[in-house]
């Protein structure tokens, strides 16, 4: 439960300076309870009052990975995703504060240590999502295609932009080494879901996101189906 950056651990911190306590029921937790899981969604944002919280995760491997120990004034539960991509239990008994996942952006200004703890979250989710991708989704490239620009939208929402465009910023040869596919297979996932009616081509080599709804739906699909168990639905099949 150290502060990581200290120099040892006699001079480490191990509760920083308070933000407002503000609004919010406060939720108390016993030793080792659970406040959220993998897979669960997302309702609440969370500040650490006392105690602290271990945030950790399932690999795909089936190995488990400590990501971080949330302590005094630490905020939890942020990203982009809609739901969970790690679990939190408490360390010690705990108090944790609740507010709305809508509070994010008010309870982060001005807090610089939550601030770059949001950016941090993000770039987590990203991280497990694309490893999600390539564990346990399908094969046909169309399918982890729509669950990259589901996520890829989802970010762009959560930072202000459009998230039914994707501009071409990223190479191509990048997207298909993230999805670890050929750049011919790129080429054909891409056709196969214009094809579908989810995406068009934009001006200035861009890309529209038609159907959002359409792509969630084979992402989550992908995301939650245990290995081995075909997709379902018709716009799945029109994939394979």
């Amino acid at each position: 439960m150290l502060r990581p950056g200290s120099g040892d651990t006699g001079s480490t911190t191990l509760v920083r300076k308070m933000p407002a306590r503000g609004v919010g029921k406060v939720r108390a937790l016993r030793r080792d309870e659970i406040l959220f899981e993998t897979g669960d969604l997302k309702t609440n944002i969370y500040r650490v009052e006392t105690g602290a919280l271990c945030i950790y995760r399932t690999r795909p491997d089936g190995t488990t990975e400590i990501v971080e120990y949330a302590l005094a004034g630490d905020l939890v539960g942020m990203g982009f995703l809609e739901r969970h991509a790690t679990y939190a239990r408490a360390s010690v008994n705990s108090s944790i504060r609740c507010f709305p996942l809508d509070a994010a952006d008010k309870l982060i200004a001005g807090d610089a240590h939550n601030k770059a703890r949001f950016d941090e979250a993000v770039e987590r989710e990203f991280i497990f999502r694309r490893e999600s991708l390539v564990s346990v989704s399908s094969p046909h490239p169309a399918i982890r295609l729509a669950a990259f620009l589901t996520a890829v939208s989802q970010r762009t929402r959560e930072e202000g932009g459009d998230p039914t465009f994707i501009d071409d910023s990223v190479n191509c040869g990048v997207i298909a080494d993230f999805l670890g596919i050929t750049l011919e297979e790129l080429a054909l996932a891409l056709t196969q879901l214009e094809t579908c009616g989810l995406i068009e081509t934009a001006p200035r080599h861009g890309l529209r996101l038609k159907d959002l709804a359409g792509l969630k739906s084979v992402a989550d699909d992908v995301a939650t189906a245990p290995p081995g168990l075909a997709p379902k639905g018709a716009l799945l099949k029109a994939l394979q």
